[in-house]
């Protein structure tokens, strides 16, 4: 539906003339050939990787330093089968490059790959027409804003096809699609060998950089930090890039709330992601350790790479991430499967509950305390968080990152920090701003709870007349 929806902002502009006279020049044609050559401009190129290949990744695993092999593709459904990538040029021999790597959920069982309601990742690439990246995405990419800290950046967008953070490199067989005939032999997490083929790519069109930001929303945003050392060993090859001077991360609701288990059963064992784990920055059998997470792997970035900054963001309450740790535990559970908008409940986890507040089990109280205490907890004196007010899910590639506010301190003015030499960077949280509601009085979504209260809520909350600020972190 969305593709569908889409695919209307490409053919019916809204044009307006005005004060037309009949003895003057009628410049329609001329004016409508001028907005719809704008509107139908495609600044990105669509490259398509080999189907198979190598790359060498210096001072890394093993694997990688010797021509480690990858095959870039999708998730293999109909619709979402052929991997590529899309470069916005901005100049010739451009020194800046954004890498940008585009979410769209997760999927690891037949409840969530599959199914007319229920799907949970983003399996249509193949079927959007490339205009998307233009059109669907603003913020960081949009080069036609002055105050865009990233505009005069190149760019490198690394779509999201695999339903596994852009880190599986696994083919699965036991997958079963109930609304096709018949299966492919196999479908495809194969998110980490997509990003190998950019970098590949990266290896010989960028080598004269001086400044690289890896940016990533929601799956894009783990797809981010998941990459980052592999990126960074990549641009510390001092043969190839002879004059890198700064790099930094920032990583856009993507705070690693999750289930029990969630990083070996699902990221190690079905999404083959073991053999992708930096070694050489978070040490030998990651995923077999005893805590890993989002938290920690930043935590370990920083002191890999201490001269990076790295900037992490999430609303107090982000809607999005709240209900997909829902689903985690409803696929978790002995729920029986039933493909039905009401399985998983609204997108907005407005009816997910709210307590119990015991850290593992999926409520809405336990995301949000998760993702605070996560980022509370990550460590590193170049590592900087930005918590926003309310329930809105990514920041990024919206222009409502130019207005928002966190505790008297504008996102963009935050972000130009960690991405350039422009202001000092520092941490921003909503619960230290002014107000009786300083953590869901803005920047929440729309809908029947939220507007009748005035802030961000879900039905738990609005029945006790409360946000939930009052009953996640109140007495």
């Amino acid at each position: 539906m969305w593709a569908k929806n889409l695919s209307l902002l490409f053919i019916v502009p809204m044009l307006f003339f005005v004060g037309c006279k009949k003895d003057e020049p009628d410049n329609t044609k001329a004016l409508t050939g001028a907005v719809l050559a704008e509107v139908l401009y495609n600044p990105y190129e669509r490259i398509t990787p080999p189907e198979n290949d190598t790359i060498s990744i210096p001072n890394t695993n093993t694997s990688y330093q010797n021509n480690r092999p990858y095959s870039p593709k999708c998730f293999g459904n109909a619709g979402n089968t052929k991997f590529y990538f899309f470069r916005k040029t901005v100049s010739a021999n451009n020194k800046k490059l954004l890498i940008n790597f585009m979410g769209g959920g997760a999927c690891w069982s037949n409840d969530n790959c599959f199914g007319k309601n229920t799907t949970t990742f983003f399996n249509f690439l193949n079927d959007v027409p490339d205009l998307f990246v233009k059109v669907a995405f603003q913020g960081i990419l949009d080069a036609g804003n002055s105050s865009n800290p990233l505009k005069d950046y190149d760019v490198l967008f690394i779509p999201y096809c695999t339903g596994d953070l852009h880190i599986g490199s696994s083919d699965v067989a036991t997958y079963d699609d109930p609304y096709v005939a018949s299966d492919p032999p196999v479908y495809s997490h194969r998110g980490h060998d997509n990003v190998l083929s950019v970098l590949k790519y990266i290896q010989s069109n960028y080598t004269q950089v001086t400044d690289v930001v890896v940016a990533g929303q929601s799956a894009g945003g783990y797809g981010a930090v998941l990459n980052y050392p592999h990126i960074r060993q990549v641009f510390s090859d001092g043969t190839k890039f002879t004059s890198l001077t700064k790099m930094s991360l920032v990583a856009d609701a993507s705070n690693g709330a999750v289930i029990n288990g969630f990083f070996t059963s699902i990221v190690r064992d079905k999404w083959g992601s073991a053999q992708n784990m930096p070694d050489w920055a978070v040490g030998s059998s990651y995923l077999n350790g005893s805590s890993p997470s989002i938290q920690d792997y930043i935590s370990k970035i920083t002191v890999k790479y201490p001269d990076d900054v790295i900037g992490q963001y999430t609303a107090a309450f982000d809607s999005t991430q709240r209900w997909f740790f829902n689903v985690m535990g409803i696929i978790a559970g002995p729920t029986s499967y039933s493909d039905s908008s009401s399985y998983f409940g609204p997108g907005d986890a407005r009816d997910v509950p709210d307590l119990p507040k015991d850290v593992s089990t999926p409520s809405n109280c336990n995301w949000a305390i998760n993702a605070n205490n996560a980022m509370l907890n990550t460590t590193g004196s170049n590592y900087y968080y930005y918590r926003a007010p309310g329930d809105i899910h990514t920041i990024t590639t919206s222009d409502t990152m130019y207005g928002l506010v966190s505790n008297g301190v504008n996102f963009n003015t935050w972000l130009k920090s960690i991405v350039s030499n422009v202001g000092s960077p520092a941490i921003v949280d909503c619960s230290a701003g002014s107000g009786s509601h300083p953590c869901t009085d803005k920047n929440f979504g729309s809908n029947s709870l939220n507007d009748a209260l005035g802030r961000a809520t879900s039905q738990d909350s609005f029945d006790n007349n409360k946000d939930l600020y009052e009953t996640c972190f109140g007495p």
